[in-house]
């Protein structure tokens, strides 16, 4: 489980797909193949044999029916039947001539299958039997006892097929005859024939199996309880296996595979009429799947030469497609540590040439933002540099000293006190370095020491007018930011007005910003001074900072959407707005 939840790499991936995608098809058609091909063969085979054995069986059931037409041809003719009677009655003095005129009718019967005869018996009703060729082994009396003997009486002038009995004559070696038997019906009132009884060997049947070829199967002609008729040369079991003899027994015909004897067999059946007898083929299953096996050879070591094929050509596309890849990983890789000099070749294949450009010109975009961001910064450090440089202006403070001075002839120690008190307050504020940001509620403090300064300064010539929100004071801002405004209002707007001036600081929270407003009614800018207020600094200021100043700080800060703005004030004197964002401490601390 841990290697499927472990993410894999790309060329994993595309060789498990070509895997399962291709390797696992080839090797499944190609077993299908050989299966259906060996499927094939066995019914192709089977078939083939079904058909031998029809022949086979034909030719058994012709023999067959030859038997039995010349038992029953022998068993209605009158003449044989009466001559075999006349030779029953005569003395044995006078028999001859009955035996040679028997002999004469019986041979025009036998003539075709003079060599399979071995004994034609002739049974009386009364006693005797008379043997044509070879004489009775067994006794008479014996005979007539037999089933078969008592079931041919019953069914006259039928054939009876006795098929393989044990033999009953002189000088035989094999012990099984074939036999046929007929009993003439009591419509040959003349005769004393009882039985005729046929007795062949089974040179006929063996004479089936000569005319098939020799090959590594085997034939056999086997009777219901297992006894071999006749057999093709290569038979070498006395009798058919109990087993396979069932499983024969159970239909007419067909096939099976039979795995006993540790030999596994195609074996294939059929019955010869209504003789109980079936015709039996038998086929090493080694044989039968030869050809298989030389096919499946053939199509195993094909289906490998094609896989490995397969595979070593999709190795070196999956490594050309993968090889960029892994490159662009690695160059990754060198970017995280820092390296942003780990550009990509552009070429090979088209998507791994544009997607190489496109990081490399990401590259060169954070290199460029880079540069940019290492500039506002070097901006950002030299404009607070500035202003911590000209936080308090020498002339200034000399200016205000000898403000003091005067003061000190013509006004009571509680004025110096104080404007001294306000100057001390203004310029510990100015030196204070904590930081970059200050309350806003604080810088309202500054200024109004600031104002106190100028007020005396220029002989009240103004007045202020505070539109301070609440909400507001909590906020924090840059340090020095409205100083500079201020202090332009009085020195500019003020310095040649003869009548009272005034001032007007409010600030808002508006739109999810904070907007201060300095207004004052002074003697106003044109358009052009405004420009130059923009671009100069104010030499004798306090703080040494212009507009142009103020505004850049801001959008250095806080972007272009935030800074100064500039405008006429109605009905006179100058409007300066001032937009910046809502600070809070604890959030701005860091990032500032």
């Amino acid at each position: 489980m841990k290697l499927l939840a472990k993410p894999w790499t790309f060329s994993a991936t595309l060789h498990v797909l070509l895997i399962v995608m291709v390797v696992f098809p080839i090797v499944i058609i190609s077993t299908m193949i050989l299966q259906v091909y060996k499927r094939d063969l066995l019914q192709q085979t089977t078939e083939r044999s079904l058909q031998t054995l029809h022949a086979v069986t034909y030719s058994a059931q012709q023999e067959i029916s030859k038997i039995e037409y010349v038992t029953a041809a022998i068993g209605v003719d009158r003449d044989i039947l009466s001559i075999a009677t006349a030779l029953h009655q005569e003395d044995e003095s006078n028999r001859y001539a009955y035996i040679n005129a028997l002999g004469l009718a019986l041979s025009r019967y036998t003539y075709s299958m003079s060599s399979q005869l071995l004994a034609i018996h002739f049974f009386y009703k009364d006693s005797g039997v008379y043997s044509f060729q070879q004489n009775l082994s067994t006794d008479e009396k014996e005979v007539r006892q037999m089933d078969w003997y008592r079931k041919t009486l019953r069914q006259t002038d039928n054939v009876q097929f006795l098929g393989l009995q044990r033999t009953m004559l002189f000088g035989q070696t094999v012990p099984l005859d074939v036999s046929a038997a007929i009993a003439p019906s009591s419509y040959h009132t003349l005769s004393d024939v009882e039985m005729v009884c046929f007795t062949l060997n089974q040179e006929a049947f063996d004479k089936i199996f000569r005319q098939q070829p020799y090959d590594k199967s085997a034939f056999v002609i086997v009777t219901a309880e297992g006894q071999v008729v006749a057999a093709s040369s290569n038979w070498e079991a006395a009798s058919v296996n109990p087993a396979r003899l069932a499983q024969i027994s159970t239909a007419r015909e067909g096939h099976f595979v039979d795995k006993s004897d540790n030999h596994e067999m195609l074996v294939t059946y059929a019955a010869v009429g209504q003789t109980g007898w079936n015709v039996v083929h038998e086929i090493p299953y080694s044989e039968l799947t030869a050809n298989y096996n030389r096919i499946y050879k053939i199509v195993l070591l094909v289906t490998f030469a094609v896989i490995a094929v397969f595979l070593i050509i999709s190795f070196y596309l999956v490594k050309g497609l993968t090889r960029p890849i892994h490159v662009l990983v690695r160059k990754m890789s060198l970017v995280m540590e820092g390296d942003l000099n780990a550009k990509i070749g552009t070429s090979g294949i088209a998507e791994m040439a544009t997607l190489g450009r496109t990081f490399n010109h990401m590259l060169d975009q954070i290199k460029l933002l880079i540069r940019q961001r290492e500039e506002e910064e070097q901006m950002k450090r030299k404009a607070e540099f500035a202003a911590l440089q000209s936080q308090i202006n020498p002339h200034f403070l000399i200016n205000t000293l000898n403000a003091i001075k005067l003061m000190a002839l013509i006004s009571k120690v509680d004025n110096i006190r104080n404007m001294t008190n306000a100057l001390m307050r203004l310029v510990s504020s100015s030196f204070n370095r904590g930081g970059i940001l200050t309350r806003f509620s604080d810088e309202i403090e500054n200024l109004k020491h600031y104002l106190y300064i100028m007020e005396i300064r220029y002989g009240h010539k103004f007045e202020v007018e505070w539109r301070i929100d609440p909400q507001t004071e909590s906020k924090y801002l840059l340090k020095l930011l409205l100083q500079p405004i201020l202090e332009n209002s009085i020195v500019h707007g003020m310095a040649g007005k003869e009548s009272q001036g005034k001032i007007r600081i409010e600030a808002r929270i508006q739109e999810g910003s904070l907007y201060i407003v300095i207004a004052d009614n002074g003697e106003g800018m044109t358009e052009e001074q405004i420009s130059q207020f923009r671009t100069k600094s104010s030499p004798h200021s306090f703080s040494g900072m212009g507009f142009a100043n103020v505004h850049h700080r801001i959008q250095l800060h806080h972007g272009e959407d935030y800074g100064l703005l500039l405008a006429a004030n109605e009905p006179e004197g100058t409007k300066v707005t001032m937009k910046i964002p809502l600070i809070f401490k604890d959030r701005e601390e860091e990032s500032f």
